[in-house]
This record gives C-alpha cells, structure tokens and sequence, in this order.
C-alpha cells in the first residue's frame, strides 16, 4: 500500500493534494478479488477529538468528534463519525495509522536537495 502521497492506495495514478480517491466505479481488492466501490457522497468532516472507545463483544467502537470554540461561548464537540469495525479491521487501521504517523514525523532529507 502506497503511503507516501505519490499515489493512490487503489491505484498506481499520481493524484492531487485535493483529489477525491474514494468514488464509486473504482474497485479495490478484498483478497484476491476486486469489489466495486460505491460512494453516496458523504460529506468529509475534519475530527479532532476521540469521543468513544470500546470494545464491545469482539467490535470495536469509535466516535470521532470536531470541537468548536467561538467568542466567549461554551466550547462544542460535535459528533463528526460513528464507526464500528471487526477487529482485524481495527489491526488494519492500526498498522496503516502507524506507517503514516511514522512517515509524517520522518524529517525530509534536504542534503540531495539542488
């Protein structure tokens, strides 16, 4: 899986810093099958608050949240997304997080610059 922003994990197409990956009529594989994707245009919402995280029954369960502060009014976290997942989906998500967060953090090597 490409984590490097060079490409896209679905394909091996550059794609841009605003371009929408995820869209219906593209596949990605599941094994050794490819399934189409199907999108219905949910809107992205930026999080940054965890507002939920259990295990309950072998799924794990994650609420994300987007905290609002204006003036001189309460401060608000709305709730942004309610995912459930299995745990190998969580392993998954885990192991992807890592590599970005670890790539994220890696200083750029600017000695072969020009």
């Amino acid at each position: 899986m490409d984590l490097t922003g060079k490409g896209c994990a679905l394909t091996d197409q550059p794609i841009s810093q605003n371009d929408v990956v995820i869209r219906s009529g593209r596949k990605i594989a599941v094994g050794d099958q490819w399934w189409e994707i199907r999108d219905n245009g949910e809107p992205i919402k930026y999080t940054d608050y965890i507002t939920e995280a259990r295990l309950v029954h072998g799924t794990i369960y994650l609420s994300f949240g987007a905290c609002f502060m204006d003036a001189n009014n309460e401060g608000i976290v709305d709730i942004a997304a309610r995912l459930r997942m299995d745990l190998a989906a969580a392993q998954s998500l885990h192991n992807m997080l890592g590599q970005m967060i670890s790539n994220a953090l890696t200083p750029t090597d600017t000695s072969k610059a020009n």
